[in-house]
């Protein structure tokens, strides 16, 4: 098999913290301990920027175009570059992935994955069930192409790298679709109406509250559902611009210093999905806004479980790896298990009314882990092991 590169163009890609932690996801997974990892470079304005740049390294007969996010297996990145070696009328091979702008590369998971061992058995269980099975296509999604190195002669030296994905996506190429082969990509993480909070607010609450309210549609669909006036806090001022067209009211502040500064009024319902993990004292955010809350009115937070068996599976491993949006994101500093969470409402005065559990199903050797933890923890709790995400709703 030839030699491959891979070419990261950090554009479009996730930013701040949660950038930085994908980065170092993204070259985890493209190593191997055997030394077969393909050579990588990352294209962000620096030495490496035009075509011709590239085409410097003639030892490569293969090169993969990543754009942006791209969460893909080692095994991915040598089954993509066999393919484009065994098949010389192909121009470019793509693969699947939970997030195309091409319906045909959309493909959904076999199941949610939390951790990059379990991401890595989604990407097998895929590629046993697909294998080198390819289909061919008129057009295809830019965040990931795989073609030979005879492709780039055929391009301006002086071009640039950035705008490598979109010249070669609108040139006149054979495309083809590589159905094994599974590559993650994130979608916007901040536009989600969280249906699943949405069923625990009262249909009589009229004043609603909601902590971290990112682009606002959780707001915009409770205002819609019933007679409301929804009060967003959101500390991101793009996401807070969104917002403000979206809800009643908008405080652009961290909810710490909205507390301190004494700016929130009464609310009959008090939000908080996907919070208290991202504070720094999440005991004195519930505690102040139990100030803020109506006698009977309620207050419902969700937060990752941290007792998930998938992240007791990799503890046992020795590994403790942060990605991007799951249960172990970057930007999450504090960790709960449902007792824990419970204790910190319950510490800070509250009624404890519901808990809820939120699965979304196991992969292979999920439930045998669970099994064998349960031989050896008798009274452990195999619905919180299985459960990714915790939803409690408190009152005063």
């Amino acid at each position: 098999m030839g030699k491959t590169a891979v070419i990261i163009i950090n554009a479009d890609s996730l930013g701040g913290l949660e950038g930085d932690t994908a980065r170092r996801v993204c070259k985890h997974l493209l190593s191997e301990a055997d030394g077969r990892t393909p050579d990588i470079f990352e294209v962000d304005g620096g030495r490496l920027s035009k075509i011709g740049d590239i085409l410097k390294y003639k030892e490569y007969d293969v090169f993969v175009l990543l754009k942006g996010t791209v969460f893909i297996t080692c095994k991915g990145i040598r089954t993509l570059s066999g393919i484009a070696l065994k098949r010389k009328e192909l121009s470019i091979i793509v693969p699947v992935s939970n997030e195309s702008l091409v319906s045909h590369q959309r493909f959904e998971p076999p199941f949610i994955y939390h951790t990059l061992s379990v991401f890595k058995q989604a990407a097998e269980e895929i590629y046993k069930k697909f294998k080198d099975h390819i289909t061919d296509v008129r057009e295809a999604d830019d965040f990931c192409l795989v073609f030979r190195r005879e492709l780039l002669k055929s391009m301006p030296a002086g071009g640039s790298l950035f705008d490598l994905p979109g010249i070669v996506k609108k040139g006149r190429f054979k495309f083809a679709v590589a159905k094994g082969v599974y590559a993650h990509r994130y979608g916007n993480c901040y536009e989600s109406a969280r249906d699943d909070l949405m069923a625990h607010v009262p249909m009589d609450a009229r004043e609603i509250l909601d902590v971290g309210s990112a682009r606002g549609l959780l707001g915009e669909m409770l205002k819609k559902r019933q007679r409301c006036v929804v009060t967003g806090v959101e500390i991101d001022n793009e996401m807070t611009a969104v917002c403000r067209s979206r809800l009643d009211n908008v405080i652009n502040l961290d909810i710490e210093a909205a507390i301190n500064k004494k700016i929130l009024g009464k609310y009959d319902c008090i939000v908080c999905g996907d919070i208290l993990e991202h504070l720094n004292d999440p005991w004195k955010v519930v505690r102040g806004l139990k100030n803020h809350l109506r006698k009977r009115g309620v207050l419902i937070a969700s937060t990752p479980n941290v007792m998930n068996w998938a992240l007791l599976f990799e503890l046992l491993r020795g590994r403790w790896d942060y990605v991007p949006f799951t249960v172990l994101s970057g930007t999450h500093i504090r960790f709960f298990t449902v007792n824990s969470l419970k204790e910190l409402f319950e510490d800070a005065g509250y009624k404890v009314k519901d808990v809820k559990l939120q699965s979304f199903g196991l992969p292979p050797g999920g439930a045998e882990f669970i099994a064998g933890l349960r031989n050896i923890f008798p009274g452990i709790n195999e619905e919180e092991a299985k459960a990714s995400e915790i939803i409690v709703v408190a009152g005063r």
